[in-house]
């Protein structure tokens, strides 16, 4: 099987009438050109476009993580610190009740309450996580105080 390649598509071919040969091969080429005007117009045309630029994701995900963070993922993070603050603090309940110790429980909610309370923008809601956040440290205090005794 021959693969042949065709020539290029701005090159310019010689007159039908013309020798073939030696003659065709001492004769320079001519080039495409535009006109003067229509190039400065073209240039023109391309320097006005804007430059683009395909972002990564991992650029994407940056950019997002230096934002601050808007009032509903705020919102979020608070209550769900609050769930598991009364989950936590449910189960300590039920070990109490029952009997036992659970030293892995209290280091979870005193990790909880050791970060610092984010506020939330809304009152009513900031008020109730403080509450919560204040009795988990009371049943960390007289967990403390009861293993010292």
């Amino acid at each position: 099987m021959r693969i042949s390649t065709s020539p290029p598509l701005g090159q310019v071919q010689a007159p039908q009438g013309a020798a073939v040969g030696a003659a065709r091969a001492d004769r320079s080429r001519a080039t495409f050109a535009l006109p003067a005007e229509t190039a400065r117009e073209t240039r023109r045309a391309d320097a006005a476009k804007p430059a683009t630029t395909t972002a990564g994701l991992e650029t994407l995900l940056a950019v997002q993580g230096l934002q601050p963070d808007d009032r509903r993922e705020r919102r979020r993070r608070a209550v769900k610190r609050g769930h598991d603050s009364l989950h936590l603090l449910d189960d300590l309940k039920l070990a109490l009740l029952s009997g036992e110790q659970v030293p892995a429980t209290l280091l979870k909610l005193r990790g909880l309450t050791a970060a610092k309370l984010e506020e939330t923008g809304e009152a009513g809601l900031d008020g109730v996580l403080a509450e919560i956040d204040l009795r988990a440290q009371v049943e960390l205090a007289k967990r403390e105080a009861t293993l010292a005794a």
